[in-house]
């Protein structure tokens, strides 16, 4: 039996998440295992170089509540993530309140410039920063946010992470729909899940809509954790209001490890069945759904009228180039008195990376009237 634990939180007080912290770390009896570790690396979720309060990353505030519980049992505390793109990992730090965590309370950020590599074969090569393979224990820092190409995004999701930046672009290269990501997102669970020693989730305040960088911020005051972060998603993704079942990555991990979804037992302060209010979870739904179309082949007529493709707001644009940087199909281009990037259509993948990279929000998709059309009649929230 995998324990879920979900405490109410309300605010970002140290004091208030700590106890709810400590709280999961005593149903879950993971103080005695926490009392055995000399080390651990926190893994927060640090897409980019957001400030805290557009809940695209995991809260410093909670971060913080976890090292000074680390503290009071003397362990030693690094930090480390790898944003998405070209993003500079101690910008990142910055500007996500990592740096000020590090000088108050005397923790060591890694930068994964200076950390090196190791290498993994098994359905793609997979390139992962030394640290996390090299780590005493990891504790899992996710944040509970929609995500339109993986549907939801918490624990598991969030060892994506331990992939440098510019890797991550070869694989949405080589990932030709939703699915083939998920499994790939699940390969690189398998390689760190040994070191993962708990997750928690922060959702004191979560995304919906379009996340995980473009969506609304949303007060949803709570914070789960879990051993397993299989059972952890399991229940963060059904309190959103999701099916977990029907969530690939979830799905996938819990079959390749032999989990029965009947085994997972929650406890705290919600009902089995509780759902989040005002959740909207069925913009994420309906760009998968599209998605997952577009990797159906089409033939005469319908391909002609069935598309969609990123849109750059050249209102928007500041033209920093970062998806030009990171666009895994090398399908923009950005010249010096264009507004916004140019697009070559043949050559895009529809990773959405350029949406989900983009500081300013400046990218959305663009879809036919037959797209349009199509989604609305086979909407995903009705399914």
């Amino acid at each position: 039996m995998h324990k879920v634990i979900a405490k109410k939180c309300s605010s970002y007080d140290i004091p208030k998440i700590k106890n709810a912290i400590d709280s999961i770390f005593t149903k879950t009896d993971f103080y005695p295992t926490l009392k055995s570790l000399s080390s651990v690396l926190l893994k927060p979720n640090l897409l980019g170089a957001y400030p805290p309060d557009r809940a695209i990353t995991t809260h410093p505030n909670l971060v913080a509540a976890v090292i000074e519980i680390l503290k009071d049992h003397k362990i030693a505390i690094s930090l480390m993530d790898n944003p998405g793109g070209t993003v500079s990992t101690m910008k990142a730090y910055q500007l996500t309140g990592m740096e000020n965590l590090a000088k108050l309370y005397g923790i060591t950020l890694i930068n994964p410039v200076k950390n090196g590599i190791y290498t993994y074969n098994k359905n793609a090569k997979y390139i992962v920063s030394k640290a996390f393979i090299d780590a005493e224990a990891i504790i899992n820092l996710a944040k509970l946010k929609t995500h339109m190409y993986t549907l939801y995004t918490g624990a598991i999701k969030n060892f994506y992470g331990i992939i440098p930046g510019l890797a991550k672009s070869n694989l949405h290269r080589l990932a030709p729909n939703p699915k083939k990501f998920a499994e790939f997102v699940v390969d690189i669970y398998e390689i760190i899940q040994d070191k993962v020693a708990f997750n928690l989730i922060d959702g004191i305040i979560g995304m919906d809509g379009n996340g995980p960088s473009t969506g609304d911020v949303k007060k949803f005051n709570l914070v789960l954790g879990s051993k397993n972060a299989i059972a952890l998603d399991y229940y963060a993704s059904k309190f959103m209001g999701f099916e977990p079942e029907k969530i690939p990555i979830t799905r996938i991990t819990a079959e390749r490890e032999g989990l029965d979804f009947n085994d997972f037992k929650l406890s705290g302060d919600f009902e089995e069945n509780f759902v989040l209010p005002n959740c909207n979870i069925q913009a994420s739904k309906r760009k998968n759904l599209l998605l997952n179309l577009l990797t159906v082949p089409l033939k005469g007529v319908i391909k002609r009228f069935f598309w969609t493709i990123p849109y750059f707001d050249p209102k928007k644009c500041i033209q920093c180039k970062a998806c030009v940087k990171f666009c895994p199909g090398k399908a923009l281009t950005l010249d010096a008195n264009d507004l916004a990037p140019k697009l070559d259509t043949q050559k895009c993948i529809l990773c959405m990376c350029c949406v989900e990279i983009c500081s300013e929000h400046a990218v959305s998709l663009k879809k036919s009237f037959l797209g349009k059309m199509l989604i609305q009649e086979h909407d995903a929230s009705k399914a």
